[in-house]
C-alpha cells in the first residue's frame, strides 16, 4: 500500500511539473518580449520627402501597409523603406485611400519577414496589445498597453471606426502595427489625441478594415464606395426634463432627388434600422456599411415608417468625391 501511495505521489508531481512547464511556455509565447522579437523584423521605417513614419510588411513578396498621410503627394522612387536589419529599398505606390488614411507600397524583395492579420472583430476591451514604430525618429520602438475602446467615431478621416489604446503612440508611429499577444496585426496606428494634463490617446484602424482596403488596392488600384443619397441623424429621445435614451437607428432628414434612396422608396422621416439584416446603430455605422456595397449592387434596407417595419431594395451608386 505504501509503495502504491509513493507511486501516486510521484505521478502527481510529474504531472504538476509538466503543467508548470506548459504554463511557462504559454506565458512566454504571449509576452511582449516574444511579440517584439517576432514582429520587429516585419516593421519598417518609411521616409517620404520631409515626412517619415512606419509601416508593416504584409506579404513575403514585399507589400507594405502604411498611412496615406506619410506618403501623400509623393511619387514612385521618392519613398525609402528601411528594414530592421538595415536593408534599404525604394518603394512604389500601389494604391492609396485618403478617406481612411491607408496606402499600399511595394518593394522589390522576396522571402522577407511579414506579419499576418488578426481578427479585429474579436479584439476585447482590456486585451493586452503591443505597438511598434519609429516615434520621433527613434526606430523600431516597442510599447505596450491595452485596448481601451473599440468603434471610436471621432478622428481626422472621412470614414471612422478606430481602436483606442493607451499604449504610447507618438508622431512617427503612424503606419506601424498594433499587435495582439499572438504577434498578429489587429490595427494600423494612425493618430493620437494629446493633452498636457490628461496624456495621450492612441487610435488605430482595425485590421479587418485595413485588410479589406489593402486587398482592393492591390487588385484594382483604388477604392470605390457605395452611396445611397440621404442625409440622416442619430436618434435621441428626450422628455421635458432632458432625460431619455439614445435609440439605435438613423432618422432620414433629407433624400437626394433622383438618388438611389428615392428610387428605392425610402422617404424623409423613415428610420433605417437594418442593412441586409445587419442592425444599424448610428449614422457612422450606416455610412461605413453602405460604403462596402459596390456601386450597382443591390441591398435590402429595413426602415420604420410610422412604427411600421418596411423593406426596400436599394441599388447604390458610386459615392461622389
Amino acid at each position: 500500500m505504501r509503495k502504491k501511495t509513493q507511486l501516486n505521489i510521484i505521478i502527481f508531481l510529474l504531472v504538476l511539473i509538466l503543467l508548470v512547464q506548459v504554463a511557462y511556455i504559454s506565458i512566454k509565447l504571449d509576452s511582449v518580449e516574444e511579440v517584439a522579437k517576432k514582429a520587429t523584423p516585419a516593421v519598417v521605417s518609411i521616409i517620404a520627402g520631409l515626412r517619415s513614419g512606419s509601416g508593416v510588411i504584409t506579404s513575403p513578396n514585399g507589400y507594405v501597409l502604411t498611412n496615406n498621410h506619410i506618403i501623400k503627394n509623393q511619387t514612385n522612387g521618392n519613398i525609402t523603406v528601411v528594414l530592421s536589419n538595415g536593408k534599404i529599398f525604394r518603394a512604389d505606390i500601389i494604391g492609396t485611400d485618403e478617406k481612411v488614411d491607408l496606402a499600399i507600397l511595394k518593394i522589390e524583395a522576396k522571402n522577407i519577414p511579414y506579419l499576418e492579420f488578426g481578427n479585429s472583430d474579436k479584439v476585447k476591451i482590456g486585451e493586452r496589445i503591443v505597438a511598434i514604430g519609429q516615434p520621433y525618429g527613434y526606430d523600431f520602438t516597442v510599447t505596450s498597453g491595452i485596448v481601451s475602446a473599440k468603434h471610436r467615431e471621432k478622428g481626422p478621416t472621412e470614414y471612422r471606426d478606430f481602436i483606442q489604446t493607451d499604449a504610447s503612440i507618438n508622431p512617427g508611429n503612424s503606419g506601424g502595427p498594433l499587435l495582439n499577444l499572438k504577434g498578429k496585426v489587429i490595427g494600423i496606428n494612425t493618430f493620437i489625441v494629446s493633452d498636457i494634463s490628461a496624456g495621450e490617446l492612441g487610435f488605430a484602424i482595425p485590421s479587418n478594415l485595413a485588410k479589406k482596403i489593402m486587398d482592393e488596392l492591390i487588385k484594382y488600384g483604388n477604392i470605390t464606395r457605395g452611396y445611397m443619397g440621404i442625409a440622416g441623424e442619430n436618434i435621441i429621445n428626450l422628455n421635458k426634463e432632458g432625460e431619455g435614451e439614445i435609440v439605435p437607428g438613423v432618422r432620414v432628414t433629407e433624400v437626394l432627388t433622383k438618388g438611389p434612396a428615392t428610387k428605392s422608396g425610402i422617404k424623409k422621416g423613415d428610420i433605417i434600422i437594418e442593412v441586409e439584416g445587419k442592425e444599424i446603430k448610428n449614422l457612422n455605422e450606416l455610412r461605413n456599411t453602405i460604403a462596402w456595397v459596390k456601386p450597382g449592387e443591390k441591398t435590402t434596407i429595413t426602415v420604420l415608417r410610422n412604427e411600421t417595419k418596411m423593406q426596400f431594395t436599394l441599388e447604390t451608386i458610386e459615392r461622389p468625391s
